[in-house]
């Protein structure tokens, strides 16, 4: 990556992965805190990170510290400025691209410099420290801003345990694992990059969604494409070991290559039987996968893979049975030498098998042949058999495991090198037959990569359909209205076995600003994180945990969640708390989504009240969505001088029993605030404190709150704000009938009715 020179702050990057052969290429203009440059680089989690080298030297820039403290485990490596050369990059492009991408994409990145800059530089590292060179128009490039998704930043990823669960980093328990019910290595990763990076463009995320809809109703192609994609290798792997081109032959990669051909023709015979499970399907997603997975081109690799190579060679996991495969792969007839190499190798291994045999007779031991990758044949007995007799001498190289004995003798030994010395001569011999095959399989190189991006989105569309089918998931809407009917949170729904409690979720740009107090362990974290999961489900073509679920779209979604609930912990991490709601409010757009979980907990109560307050107002400014969890109950009354303001409480159940007092947690969500219940003079009561202390906290508690409500009654700007916020609220209702209203005549008429006699009951008791 490279950043520009000039006053804007604009980045140039370019991705690549060696195992996939993907290559992303971005830039992007910044801010300061190069905001959308950790987000892009947290959706690709690089393992090294090439940076020109005045960017560390003499010393580090902002970016560069940025990175070190953002990408911890990514290793920074400086390469000389003039690496960094945009010509460079765009020969490249030409030299490698796709033929039939390569116009378009040209066209586009012309005028994008420092992309360009870090595709030179990333390319030439790559041929230079890993010896990797890749054959012409051979490599898929993408060019990727940050428009048309959603922007969820590291710390969000983090809080919302998107992809790896906080507390224990190898559990499924991520939102991640919980969908992720692909067969294939590419479904997985498309799933793990839409989870970090959703759609916002309805029209798409609508074709996933009907789709999924598709697959829910006709159980029967659902369950064969399941089974279909089950035994797919991994095709990106696949794509790069064809595209890539070593220094020198040798053995091991003529090896190689025959695997890949091997595994290339089992590849596109199970696209044939995953096309066959596409019976009866009239969705237009689907439809287009399978146009792609029929493309012609396909068939033609397949007939001119069966002209070199046999047909009843197929991909094993079997290092004997894969070796054969190997052996025999080639058909016959083609190279004479090979014949006699190949005849040369089923001697030997019979030659071998007959003095395995002559071996049982003679000594009278129940001996198995065993073979390995690297040790080839060797002889195995288990130690019951020998019935307390010893191993003839001739049995050299004995090795005790468990209950089993192996060794191997001198001719045994011999007998290896023979047949690896026949079988390097089968390969050598294969070598130039199978990399002609290559070179015309890398032609159409370019459909492969369709067939794998198809495959990609088939297996994650029915890893959402499996997930309706054992879970209870609604498909979501979309308006400018976030309505959840009986919504509930799904991570906490699929770890415990206990009933979860669902709740209703409704915010409009009348009620865009959601306070919600309550004890704590009431359920106010669960039901924050709750709205950001199934608003990010929504948006990457999943169902959601509902009876009925509408979202508004969301282009950017920012928390600040305290995953500690230890004080002195909170105290320490204050800076840390205020950083991250500076970038929230530096940040956030009218169409963002905010979900906050305490703040300023780590400060005294004056100044903690002081800043929530002007941070609640600040964020009061914008029409994003904001949801804040307090506990500072003096914002439930203070704020409703706006009239978009809504309180929330998570309900508790008070049991007071012969003096003694017990709290059930209900963790439902009511509308209002619960500073009536004053839950911490009953805690204070629960734990023991001595009952004249209660008593007097009581007594002043209960005087301070009456005080504040008859200034509030007396007060006439407070009626004038509840009469306003009846009125804002009455239109929006108006607005939301009208725009979705489907009752006839006479029922709209009835409702109508309704709506009037509320509202005016509602400001009759405001007069």
């Amino acid at each position: 990556m490279i950043e520009g020179r000039g006053v804007a702050t604009e980045v140039g990057m370019c991705f690549i992965d060696l195992r996939t052969s993907e290559c992303i290429l971005s830039q992007i203009a910044d801010s300061q805190t190069y905001v959308k440059t950790l987000h892009k680089l947290n959706l690709y989690n690089p393992v090294e990170i090439i940076l020109s080298v005045t960017a560390i030297e003499p010393s580090k820039s902002k970016l560069c510290k940025i990175l070190e403290d953002n990408m911890p485990m990514a290793s920074i490596i400086p390469i000389g400025r003039k690496y960094f050369n945009d010509a460079i990059g765009l020969n490249y492009i030409k030299q490698y691209s796709l033929e039939e991408d390569s116009a378009s994409l040209i066209l586009g990145i012309t005028s994008k410099f420092y992309c360009l800059a870090a595709t030179g530089a990333i390319l030439k590292y790559i041929e230079s420290t890993q010896n990797i060179f890749f054959t012409n128009h051979s490599i898929k490039f993408k060019y990727q801003g940050c428009e048309g998704t959603m922007m969820i930043d590291c710390v969000t990823a983090r809080n919302l345990e998107l992809i790896s669960n906080i507390n224990n980093p190898r559990s499924n328990h991520s939102l991640y694992g919980i969908l992720n019910n692909t067969r294939t290595p590419m479904g997985a990763r498309l799933l793990r990059t839409n989870t970090l990076q959703p759609l916002s463009d309805v029209t798409t995320i609508n074709m996933r969604l009907d789709a999924v809809e598709e697959l829910i109703r006709h159980e029967e192609t659902f369950f064969a494409i399941q089974t279909a994609l089950k035994p797919f290798q991994d095709i990106d792997h696949l794509i790069t070991a064809l595209i890539q081109v070593p220094k020198k032959p040798s053995v091991k990669h003529a090896e190689q290559s025959i695997n890949n051909v091997i595994i290339l023709k089992h590849t596109l015979k199970l696209i044939n039987l995953l096309k066959e499970s596409f019976t009866g399907v009239q969705n237009s997603l689907l439809d287009a996968i399978y146009s792609l997975l029929n493309d012609l081109r396909l068939e033609a690799l397949e007939e001119r893979i069966n002209d070199v190579i046999n047909e009843d060679i197929t991909y094993v996991k079997s290092p004997l049975a894969l070796r054969n495969q190997r052996c025999y792969a080639v058909r016959a007839g083609f190279n004479g030498l090979l014949d006699v190499a190949r005849q040369t190798y089923k001697e030997t291994v019979d030659d071998l098998n007959e003095m395995i045999d002559q071996y049982r007779e003679q000594y009278q031991i129940p001996i198995k042949t065993q073979f390995s990758s690297t040790a080839g044949f060797y002889l195995s007995i288990n130690i019951e058999q020998l019935e307390d007799k010893q191993l003839p001498l001739i049995f050299i190289n004995v090795k005790k495991k468990r209950k089993t004995l192996t060794f191997t003798t001198l001719e045994v030994m011999k007998k290896n090198t023979k047949i690896s010395d026949s079988l390097t001569e089968v390969y050598l011999m294969s070598d130039k037959t199978i990399e002609d095959l290559i070179s015309e399989i890398r032609n159409d190189i370019s459909v492969l990569y369709k067939a794998s991006e198809s495959i990609a989105m088939l297996d994650m569309l029915t890893s959402f359909a499996h997930q309706c089918t054992v879970s209870n998931y609604v498909r979501p809407e979309f308006t400018d209205t976030l309505a959840i009917k009986a919504g509930r949170n799904p991570m906490r729904e699929s770890l415990y076995v206990d009933t979860f409690v669902p709740n209703d979720t409704y915010a409009s740009s009348a009620t865009n600003f959601q306070l919600i107090t309550g004890p704590n362990m009431s359920g106010k974290s669960t039901y924050l994180r709750q709205i950001a999961l199934m608003s990010i489900m929504s948006q990457i073509g999943s169902y959601v945990p509902a009876e009925y679920a509408s979202f508004r779209i969301v282009d950017q979604l920012f928390t600040r969640i305290c995953n500690d609930d230890n004080i002195e912990s909170n105290a320490s991490t204050f800076v840390v708390e205020m950083r991250e709601t500076a970038y929230i409010l530096q940040n956030v757009t009218d169409d963002s989504l905010v979900i906050i979980d305490e703040l300023g907990r780590g400060t005294s109560t004056h100044d903690g009240l002081g800043i929530t307050y002007a941070i609640c107002e600040e964020l009061l400014k914008t029409k994003a969505f904001i949801f804040f969890a307090t506990h500072f109950h003096e914002l439930t009354r203070s704020l409703t001088v706006y009239p978009n303001v809504v309180n929330l409480h998570l309900e508790v159940e008070i049991e007071e029993e012969d003096s003694r007092v017990a709290m059930k947690y209900l963790y439902r969500v009511k509308d209002g605030r619960n500073d009536e219940e004053h839950y911490g003079l009953k805690f204070g009561q629960i734990i023991g404190l001595p009952e004249n202390v209660i008593r007097k906290a009581t007594e002043v508690s209960y005087k301070l709150k009456e005080l504040i409500d008859s200034n509030k009654e007396k007060s006439t700007s407070n009626k004038i704000i509840q009469r306003r916020k009846t009125l804002l609220q009455l239109t929006q209702h108006l607005l939301q009938i009208r725009r979705s209203s489907n009752l006839d005549k006479e029922e709209l008429r009835k409702y109508l009715k309704m709506v009037q006699e509320e509202f005016i009951t509602k400001m009759e008791a405001l007069f």
